[in-house]
């Protein structure tokens, strides 16, 4: 760890006496340059006043006003401050300096809210053998207003989760925790991906059996503004996410199909000619795309052809479209190609 900066946490050994038992959590904060939001993201965590408690922020060596934040902090967080190799392998490395049971990675512009460490804490004790907990969370603006809910997989004693992360996968990662047992006998993060090595680890996690419990409420928040790493280079998040589902499905879900399909659509055709016709258009482009990310499965890829359709209002929401929906797009299609022809 040659030239690093470093700061100690003092652990302490759980819940006073006295006090109810409670699971311990150990949180990673990977980050880099995001001096502006850090101190939002370690106060939504020590603001709970969780008793069994470890943060160890993973800075990636910051040449803004991080490591004077942290500094700030004492002895109620530890920190490291060194280049690394990006974001999945700061929480790897992170993860393998902490002890507690429970661990989870919180990036450093995100932030829970909703006493969250508290509700995972409930749900373990309701569900004993859980291994996984998922709540809810929702995206805010860059100055951590309201933005709309995230959408979240199904939860439940009768919930196929290796159906739920295959056709759907969403899950707020700041609203997931998981048992250190769980992820070491996995395999951990994958330190090649950068985009969705979230998604991938939860994926693994329910193709290996895990046992999931659901929190109900919305316990994070998660930043999405121009500059974040996902929503500018949103091609690589979805390269990653077909790579993951062929390695572990074999498939790629009609859900990601429709995401890559409706941005393509989007980018190269909209917004240079407009959306008029939208809906015909639009499918056909998920029709192109199902056989280009599905080929190699046949015998999905002609079956998916006949079965699966775009969902209208985009593929979180599922409101299928009809034959009449089809049909219209059709006629309204070809109206305005003669219209079009006959102002020419």
């Amino acid at each position: 760890m040659s030239g690093a900066q470093t700061g100690m946490q003092e652990n302490g050994p759980g819940a006073p006496n006295g006090a109810p038992s409670v699971i311990g959590i150990s949180v990673v904060v990977p980050s880099y340059n995001q001096g502006r939001f850090i101190d939002d993201t370690i106060r939504s965590l020590l603001d709970q006043d969780y008793p069994d408690l470890e943060i160890l922020v993973m800075d990636g060596g910051s040449t803004d006003d991080t490591v004077e934040r942290l500094k700030a902090y004492g002895s109620r967080i530890r920190w490291i401050s060194e280049k690394d190799e990006g974001q999945s392998d700061a929480i790897v490395k992170g993860f393998a300096q902490t002890s507690k049971p429970w661990i989870t990675w919180l990036n450093s512009d995100d932030f829970q809210c909703d006493r969250a460490l508290w509700r995972v804490n409930e749900a373990v004790k309701a569900q004993p053998d859980a291994e996984v907990v998922i709540g809810g969370g929702h995206y805010t603006h860059e100055d951590g207003s309201f933005l709309r809910d995230y959408p979240t997989v199904d939860v439940g004693p009768n919930v196929d989760m290796r159906r739920e992360m295959f056709e759907k996968g969403y899950v707020a990662q700041p609203s997931i925790f998981y048992t250190r047992a769980l992820y070491d006998r996995v395999g951990g993060l994958n330190r090649a991906l950068h985009f969705c090595m979230d998604y991938e680890l939860w994926a693994r996690f329910a193709v290996a059996g895990a046992r999931f419990a659901r929190v109900e409420a919305d316990i994070s928040a998660n930043r999405w503004y121009e500059t974040t790493k996902t929503a500018a280079q949103i091609f690589d998040l979805y390269a990653e996410v077909v790579a993951t589902q062929k390695r572990l499905f074999g498939r790629v879900s009609p859900y990601f199909v429709q995401a890559i399909s409706d941005h393509l659509y989007t980018k190269f055709h909209a917004q240079f000619f407009g959306d008029s016709g939208h809906l015909l258009l639009r499918w056909v482009w998920f029709k192109a795309i199902w056989v280009a990310l599905n080929a190699t499965a046949p015998g999905y890829c002609v079956g998916g052809l006949f079965r699966h359709t775009l969902a209208k209002s985009g593929p979180a929401v599922g409101d299928s479209m009809t034959v009449r929906d089809w049909t219209n797009g059709v006629r309204a299609y070809l109206r305005r190609r003669r219209a079009a022809r006959a102002g020419g």
